[in-house]
């Protein structure tokens, strides 16, 4: 899993989001409308734990950070 910060051409909001592999990385940075900077797992976690905006299937399960699991 590789996470990064999405950042839209003309904003300064970002988003965490997360990627499966370097391909699908590669491919959404196609287009040029998004810029995307790899951030490490641990600050993904710590991203997630302060509460800010993500796509991502990270949750705050108590004080330790979860993935959720696929929907049946």
């Amino acid at each position: 899993m590789i996470y990064a910060l999405r950042r839209r051409a003309g904003s300064t909001r970002q988003t965490l989001v997360e990627f499966s592999g370097k391909r699908q990385l590669q491919a959404a940075t196609v287009s040029g409308e998004n810029t995307f900077s790899v951030v490490a797992a641990d600050a993904a976690h710590d991203w997630v734990r302060r509460g800010s905006e993500h796509e991502t299937g990270l949750y705050v399960d108590g004080v330790k950070i979860r993935y959720a699991a696929p929907q049946a």
